[in-house]
């Protein structure tokens, strides 16, 4: 099975002007499969350190094959104490290893979401990944030549030793992104959660995770990025919540961008509540305006299907809205 965007103006190839295509899937592929729904899906962590490599990446990348055993475990030591978690990037595009910068771009994403916290993206610079170790993470303010980034980052997932659709499907994606979308930093990233559904994407410093992508919708999610905005199609959740909480304010949105608003990415925040049934998840959505809206959601169990392209099927579950009501 094969996808392309629609014939839009805003979706032209750059030299031709015509409708760029995605590759065929590898065999065996399980992404684009719409037997579970995205909502409830992205990844959870609040902070995330992203290194530029532009070198081969492992399947896992603190496995000791990027940066060797020991280097490796002190990373995940670090990333522990600072409950983040880490990310490689590169630019979109084939290039050498042996062409790597002197210095390496780093950038430390607060995402927020919570109680209406705002979101930070500190960007700085180091000669090796073993610098992280000596800096004051903990502290971004006080790293040397930091500073605070308001140009947001888009990040597409390219990484082929953990799942090939990611990389096939992703990768023309990311470059197309890179020509086109203004206001936006695009890179490649390393394995961010949710695979199967491939091509998949994260914006930061807000976290809103995306998937099942294609040039559109991949361009509009960016473009939405760079103005402050939360585009809806393809959205999984924002990684600084829980999922029953990412389904409330993905239904939020969804019914306040029927009436014609659209809030931005800190004008939500939604909070765990008590169930009053078996079964049942709740959640608060509150909005910065006052406005309150009551969730339930639960989840259902799906086909067998693989976690990640040639993967052994196993039981899934997708989460599902029961009720959403304003208070």
């Amino acid at each position: 099975m094969s996808f392309s965007c629609p014939a839009l103006t805003d979706c032209p190839n750059q030299e031709q002007h015509q409708t760029p295509r995605a590759p065929l899937p590898p065999l065996g592929s399980c992404s684009l499969d719409a037997g579970e729904n995205l909502a409830g899906t992205a990844a959870q962590k609040q902070a995330w350190l992203l290194l530029e490599n532009p070198g081969a990446w492992g399947r896992d990348i603190l496995d000791g094959s990027v940066f060797g055993p020991e280097l490796s475990a002190d990373l995940v030591q670090l990333l522990e104490g600072l409950g983040a978690r880490l990310l490689l990037i590169r630019k979109p595009g084939r290039r050498d290893a042996s062409t790597a910068p002197q210095r390496l771009r780093v950038f430390l994403a607060e995402t927020g979401g919570q109680d209406f916290t705002p979101t930070r993206l500190w960007a700085f610079e180091v000669g090796s990944a073993r610098d992280l170790l000596t800096l004051p993470l903990g502290q971004p303010d006080q790293i040397p030549g930091v500073r605070l980034s308001d140009q947001p980052l888009f990040l597409v997932c390219a990484h082929s030793k953990r799942d090939l659709c990611c990389a096939v499907r992703g990768r023309p994606i990311a470059a197309f992104l890179d020509q086109r979308a203004e206001g936006v930093d695009v890179w490649e990233c390393s394995h961010t959660g949710g695979h199967r559904f491939a091509p998949v994407a994260l914006s930061l410093p807000t976290g809103y995770t995306y998937g099942r992508l294609n040039f559109v919708s991949a361009l509009a999610a960016a473009q939405a990025s760079a103005a402050g905005r939360v585009a809806l199609e393809g959205l999984r959740g924002r990684a600084s919540h829980a999922p029953v909480e990412q389904v409330a304010e993905l239904a939020v949105r969804q019914q306040l961008e029927a009436a014609g608003e659209s809030p931005g990415p800190d004008d939500l925040s939604p909070q765990l509540m008590e169930a009053t049934e078996p079964g049942l998840f709740a959640a608060h959505v509150a909005h910065r305006d006052g406005r309150a809206w009551l969730t339930t959601a639960r989840t259902r169990p799906t086909e067998a299907r693989p976690a990640s392209c040639g993967a052994v099927s196993k039981p899934g579950k997708s989460w599902e809205l029961v009720s959403l009501v304003a208070l």
